[in-house]
């Protein structure tokens, strides 16, 4: 064998060995929500109340990069499609801490967000609307535009919802930190409580973020 081989062949089966090493600590995101569940003491994931996933859930989205949200809001979802609503509005709370001082950005993600959201819950799109609203209410006319174009169908519902200041979700108390997380569930809504009560028009697709 060439002796020179030997330096280049040792090399490389040590970054091989490396590389090997390192693949597990790179968890997917529906594996790093069910790890922050557990943290919490919760081992199965349906069972875990509204309030105890979305706090795990918090907990990701605040130290993931911001443009990986949509993709762990899809994961989260998927884990748990009855919390929806709950999981948009806490990844577009993590996107405005983590994002703040940058609106073209922000908005973009929140739109992002939401289309991630309904794509993997379209029944829920509504209920989606009506959380990220409240818990982002000056982000309104950008989680409808994204709203819309991800369940034109559902059009007219989408803009009631985000127009009425009637809909259940009004009593939530939504933070943005590592501890707190959100307590609300699709399951304790029903769309005839949804009325419009605006008075000022319908939403419009917007054109620009708002001021800072």
């Amino acid at each position: 064998m060439n002796p020179f081989r030997r330096p280049f062949n040792f090399i490389l089966l040590a970054v091989c060995g490396v590389v090997l090493l390192a693949v597990p600590a790179f968890a997917n995101p529906a594996e790093e929500i069910i790890r922050a569940l557990a943290v919490r003491g919760m081992s199965d994931v349906s069972q875990a109340s509204p309030g105890q996933f979305s706090k795990a859930l918090n907990a990701v989205a605040l130290r993931v990069p911001p443009r990986e949200l949509p993709d762990y809001v899809v994961a989260a979802i998927h884990l748990r499609p009855d919390l929806a609503p709950n999981i948009v509005a806490v990844a577009i709370k993590a996107a405005i801490r983590n994002l703040e001082g940058k609106p073209e950005v922000l908005c973009r993600m929140i739109e992002r967000i939401v289309t991630a959201g309904i794509v993997a819950n379209p029944d829920a799109a509504v209920w989606i609307v009506g959380a990220s609203t409240s818990a982002a209410p000056e982000w309104r006319k950008w989680i409808v535009a994204a709203a819309i174009a991800a369940a034109p169908n559902a059009k007219d519902a989408i803009v009631e919802a985000a127009n009425s200041k009637a809909v259940p979700f009004a009593f939530l108390n939504f933070s943005a930190n590592p501890v707190s997380g959100f307590s609300f569930s699709s399951a304790t809504l029903n769309p005839a409580n949804i009325s419009d009560l605006a008075g000022d028009g319908n939403v419009n697709s917007p054109e620009q973020p708002p001021p800072r």
